[in-house]
């Protein structure tokens, strides 16, 4: 039962029981809540009050609601460690999930100011950009965009990069190792293009970010810039050292997809 005579209000400590409840397996992914009379009835409260407690958690992804039919409890989202995972591509196929690449940009360019500047080159220094509409089981999951030095990885432009990993390729290929990078992280709107590139409404939230990262003898080898969907994403964040681990191989920041 909620304790009705917490400061804390009736809705929150109904949404954190449902997570609770969620957590423990006692609702399982896909499986259908009570309806709202159930719930009010079970709890002692208002059917109002579940109701802002259903639509808070709905808000949050976490349960889905499906018209005329109930709420139902939303399937988990896979966790990603910026510090310690792989890249996209090794991280989606150890969980049996097909990750494939739509390549909208692949050629060398060169680097304009704020590229140039942060991978110690000179303007106009030939780099290679890849833009890159990253997809899981076909479903469209993030805007990708990186800048590496030509002189570093030449022929990159020419590699087929759909289905490959690029830090597998630098790493096996050109022998190039990813030890850290420094990240900025902020909510921003998609715009028109990302919205028709996503297949979602312009305006919806995103997550941006990127940065700069560098190799085992810090050079800077690649500026990125990721652009996540907000309603397939958190962020999952540990920076504890792991024994036996490469302590950094991706550009990615630790997401958690749905």
């Amino acid at each position: 039962m909620l304790d009705k005579d917490s400061p804390i209000p009736l809705y929150y400590q109904l949404v954190e029981d449902i997570r609770d409840r969620i957590r423990a397996g006692e609702y399982k992914p896909g499986q259908q809540l009570p309806s709202e009379r159930e719930l009010s009835e079970q709890y002692g409260i208002s059917r109002m009050t579940v109701r802002q407690a259903l639509q808070y958690l709905i808000r949050e992804d976490v349960l889905i609601a499906q018209q005329g039919v109930g709420t139902f409890v939303a399937e988990p989202k896979l966790a990603y460690d910026p510090f310690h995972a792989p890249g996209f591509t090794e991280t989606m196929m150890q969980r049996g999930a097909a990750a494939t690449s739509r390549v909208i940009e692949q050629a060398v360019v060169p680097a304009p100011p704020r590229i140039a500047a942060p991978l110690d080159l000179a303007e106009g220094d030939p780099v290679i950009k890849i833009v890159r509409l990253r997809l899981s089981d076909d479903v469209p999951v993030l805007l990708e965009t990186v800048h590496l030095p030509h002189a570093l990885f030449a022929g990159l432009e020419h590699a087929d990069m759909t289905r490959r990993s690029l830090y597998q390729l630098i790493r096996e290929v050109y022998g190039v190792r990813l030890q850290g990078a420094q990240h900025t992280l902020e909510a921003v709107l998609a715009n028109d293009y990302e919205s028709e590139l996503f297949g979602i409404q312009s305006g919806l939230p995103m997550i941006l970010l990127q940065g700069v990262t560098y190799d085992e003898q810090d050079r800077p080898i690649e500026v990125f810039k990721a652009v996540y969907r907000g309603d397939r994403f958190k962020i999952q964040l540990d920076s504890r050292p792991r024994a036996h681990q490469e302590a950094f191989n991706t550009s990615l920041m630790s997401v958690v997809i749905r």
